[in-house]
């Protein structure tokens, strides 16, 4: 018996160890990692849409664009 609870204790760590790391990489790709000059071109693209939309490309973006960007972003540096 003593093997099976080695065993469950194992699985048990491994499991909270995936689930932190899946979460970790969840809270960097959700973040906002636009510099201030990738800001004012967002902004500037946006113009044309009108100016609040174009105020709105200056502040952070919401989590879903932050992830969708990020992914692009690694692809890129995979390539």
């Amino acid at each position: 018996m003593a093997t099976t609870t080695g065993n469950s204790t194992v699985a048990t760590l491994l499991a909270i160890l995936i689930i932190a790391v899946v979460a970790v990489a969840a809270v960097y790709l959700m973040q906002d990692h636009r510099s201030t000059g990738q800001r004012v071109g967002d902004a500037i693209t946006a113009l044309p849409q009108g100016p609040g939309k174009a105020v709105d490309k200056l502040g952070d973006q919401s989590p879903a664009q932050n992830v969708k960007d990020n992914v692009k972003d690694v692809a890129k540096k995979a390539n």
